[in-house]
């Protein structure tokens, strides 16, 4: 069974909580900024930066793999290869999607249009870096970065309890902040707009069945991988079986180990794409970033697959609200673990 968390390759507890205080000063500064110039050109010149930064960054990458310099003890040629495109790439399309913000400023506009909408303008800019910066080198390097332990959180083995909140509080922190919770609106209007809120005995029957199909689905896109991509499926369980792998855990501690799992990530992940994200980007390029996030799985048949689960789990929250995906997420990922520990699935 394949759990719905995302695992950042280079991420330990400090440079979780630094990427949390970074992305929330972020989307506090384009709160402030939909009223506020000086916010607004601290914002551009802050994604301005960041944007040139992760151009020269892909442009040395480039050249250290062009030429062969860089040891192959140190960083493998083809990870730089995987790596210097799209970060390169990621800070060129950044750096584009800049222009229409500083035309605006130049010229005096109002906010109003999509592009140019500082909260929007934000959330553009990191669906775009994060996408190809971070989870496409993960995805394209998946083999590379295995060999080098880069899955294994630095302990080795099981996923610690505090390794899985910490990479969900930026999810959280980027949520909350990103619509305007203490800014423009107060924390029940900020649960609204994330949409949180009561679900009736039928939306509860909708969720039980939601996870019953996505175990089936889960079971089908096993079999389909095992048999269309024996090798790399092979390395995926290797992965998955050392982070969320609950063997050699008491009954009580692989329960707690599974609804640690299911919660924290069916939080952090639901109200940032599901709350916030969807409905501005809307259902199919939500999920398509949602999937990409999963790196653990590499460029695997289960990409598909998750999309196809984000997919649900985006008219989950369209047709009831967030409370209702968050439950289906959570629950499915808490039996998954729950089924591999009590019935070796």
């Amino acid at each position: 069974m394949y759990v719905l968390i995302s695992v950042d390759l280079m991420e330990n507890l400090l440079s979780s909580l630094a990427l949390t205080v970074f992305v929330g000063i972020l989307a506090v500064l384009a709160q402030w900024s939909r009223k506020s110039r000086r916010a607004e050109i601290s914002l551009l010149v802050v994604l301005v930066f960041a944007s040139l930064l992760l151009l020269a960054t892909g442009a040395l990458l480039g050249v250290l793999w062009i030429s062969g310099q860089m040891p192959p003890g140190l960083y493998p040629q083809k990870l730089l290869a995987a790596t210097s495109i799209p970060v390169a790439l990621a800070g060129l399309i950044g750096l584009s999607l800049c222009f229409p913000t500083l035309q605006k400023i130049v010229g005096g506009q109002p906010n109003g249009e999509f592009w140019t909408n500082p909260p929007t303008f934000l959330a553009l800019w990191l669906f775009v870096t994060v996408l190809l910066a971070n989870n496409l080198v993960g995805i394209l390097g998946f083999e590379k970065l295995q060999q080098v332990g880069a899955f294994a959180l630095g302990n080795g083995g099981r996923i610690p309890p505090l390794a899985i909140l910490a990479s969900q509080l930026p999810f959280i922190v980027l949520a909350i902040l990103g619509a305007g919770a203490f800014v423009r609106r107060g924390p029940r209007e900020t649960l609204a707009r994330l949409g949180y809120g009561p679900i009736s005995l039928r939306h509860l029957g909708i969720v039980v069945v939601f996870v019953g199909v996505a175990f089936a689905l889960s079971l089908a896109a096993d079999y389909l991988f095992s048999q269309l991509q024996p090798e790399l499926y092979r390395k995926v369980g290797e992965v998955s079986g050392t982070l969320f792998n609950p063997k050699g855990l008491s009954p009580v501690s692989a329960v707690l180990f599974a609804l640690l799992i299911g919660v924290g990530a069916g939080l952090g992940e639901e109200t940032l794409f599901r709350g916030a994200v969807q409905p501005v980007f809307g259902i199919p390029a939500t999920s398509v970033l949602f999937a990409s996030m999963h790196v653990q799985y590499g460029p695997s048949l289960l990409l598909g697959y998750i999309f196809v689960l984000s997919v649900g789990l985006g008219l989950l929250r369209r047709q009831v609200n967030t409370t209702a995906s968050f439950l289906a997420h959570a629950s499915y990922n808490t039996l998954g673990i729950l089924a591999a520990y009590f019935l070796g699935m």
